[in-house]
């Protein structure tokens, strides 16, 4: 019997390419599709060609860019894609059929419903259509969690000023308002109480006009207004150092919920992550509590066959609150993480899925007897900023290097690899906090508590060397 053929839609986000190519390509043949060129680095273009049997780039983009090139970095392409959803869903089906493609994947959560309509017109395994829908749009997603047995919040659909007033009257505050089709945390924004509300959703909505989104990205309203959930960290964690919320990885086979890994996170710049440890060190009773409630959120979107990312907010009493799912894998390292700690590839599982459904070899329970854990860890602006070495005025900075102190680690904590930005880089600091990340380390270590305490040493005490003056703004 031959290899089985998997079309993947390449574009940013989710599993990283470096392992998600090798992973599949083991034990399937891969055809990639680009449709945004420019969403895709040149590593990412590297590991595309090395192990795919063919590349297809959209013909459409290069009529008008003849002298492209993948560029170094980039964290949010910012380039038009103006085909709509039908020809969007048109090209991937030609493309699927052309190569007689068994599976269809993608990394990308802007490409999650389109993918999911080629898939159903093809009779492949894949998310469904409406449970797409639900997981892309947040305002559909939020209604679903209501009805799937979890502690219910009230939300609005917000696309003018009138509306978000009306919603501040009916939802009161502490109140979240987040863009309904992006990621990332992306133009999140919290409201305390009314003062100055009027402005600050004004300046929400005028940052949300500066993402750009391929046009075939649909959505009722731009923003949804709901109430914020208020984590209460003391009722699950007896150590310091972690956030109250945490991520549940898993994939849905045949429209059953498989949890694989739960990770804690270290506390946020905002709504900004800064760290994940593999797995969670939480105890069985907060553990059961935050499954339960991540498989009510992922078969109450009615999700088939998916990988999924699930945030959960730690509540009081240990009540777990649904804070959003997405029906693809996680970004930054955690599914490699999962793979160093466990063993366990979910990137072929995921493919294993698309075509065997839940015949492939799923584990049978939660993975969270870890030999060691392994923390993924960024380093931004802010944390510079917070040990005195940028002013809050400050607007660009030119670096020239980076200093992490190695004795700031805790017990056998050891640095298993570290980015920095360049010397030269230029970073302007006006820009989202996630679009600035200029430390990426990641650490091992026999403790979890020892990584977030190294984690907590190092922004502390890591030194930033400029170039240049900064520019102040």
């Amino acid at each position: 019997m031959g290899r089985k053929t998997v079309l993947v839609i390449a574009d940013l986000g989710g599993c990283p390419p470096h392992m998600f190519y090798q992973s599949v390509a083991e034990a399937y043949n891969i055809v990639t599709y680009i449709p945004r060129p420019f969403a895709i680095t040149k590593a990412h273009a590297q590991y595309i060609e090395q192990y795919s049997i063919a590349v297809i780039k959209d013909r459409d983009y290069f009529q008008t860019s003849s002298d492209f090139e993948h560029p170094d970095s980039i964290y949010w392409a910012d380039d038009a894609y103006t085909k709509s959803e039908e020809e969007v869903v048109n090209d991937i089906v030609s493309i699927a059929s052309y190569f007689k493609a068994d599976a269809i994947t993608t990394n990308n959560e802007l490409f999650i419903a389109p993918m999911a309509k080629a898939s159903a017109r093809l009779g492949l395994r894949g998310a469904g259509i409406k449970a797409a829908e639900k997981a892309r749009d947040k305002n559909l997603m939020r209604e679903a969690f209501n009805a799937s047995g979890v502690k219910a919040i009230k939300s609005k659909r917000v696309s003018t000023l009138a509306d978000f007033r009306n919603a501040l009257d009916e939802i009161g505050t502490p109140l979240i308002l987040k863009p309904t089709y992006l990621a990332s945390s992306i133009g999140v924004t919290l409201f305390r109480d009314e003062e100055g509300s009027d402005a600050q959703f004004q300046q929400a909505k005028a940052y949300l006009d500066t993402i750009p989104v391929p046009k075939a990205v649909k959505y009722e309203a731009p923003f949804i207004a709901e109430t914020y959930l208020e984590g209460v960290y003391d009722d699950w964690y007896a150590d310091q150092g972690y956030s109250d919320y945490v991520s549940v990885e898993g994939i849905v086979a045949d429209g059953e919920y498989v949890p694989f890994v739960i990770h804690d996170k270290t506390p946020q710049i905002g709504f900004t992550e800064t760290a994940h440890i593999t797995p969670s060190i939480l105890d069985e009773d907060a553990q059961k509590r935050i499954i339960e409630a991540a498989r009510k959120a992922n078969e109450g979107l009615g999700l088939e066959n998916c990988a999924t990312h699930t945030e959960i907010k730690l509540m009081k009493n240990r009540e777990a609150g649904l804070i959003e799912s997405a029906a693809r894998f996680a970004g930054w390292n955690m599914i490699p993480n999962i793979k160093k700690v466990f063993g366990v590839d979910m990137a072929k599982l995921l493919v294993d899925v698309l075509i065997e459904g839940k015949q492939a070899a799923l584990p049978s329970k939660l993975l969270n007897t870890p030999p060691f854990y392994i923390a993924d860890c960024h380093l931004y602006p802010h944390h510079f900023k917070k040990n005195g070495q940028l002013p809050d005025t400050a607007s660009t900075i030119k670096i020239d290097s980076i200093d992490i102190p190695f004795d700031a680690l805790v017990g056998d904590t050891e640095i298993v690899s570290q980015s920095t930005a360049e010397k030269g880089s230029i970073i302007d600091l006006k820009l989202f906090e996630a679009f600035n990340g200029i430390v990426s380390l990641e650490l091992k270590s026999s403790s979890s508590q020892d990584l977030a305490a190294s984690i907590r040493n190092i922004q502390k005490r890591a030194r930033l060397y400029l170039l240049e003056e900064l520019v102040q703004g």
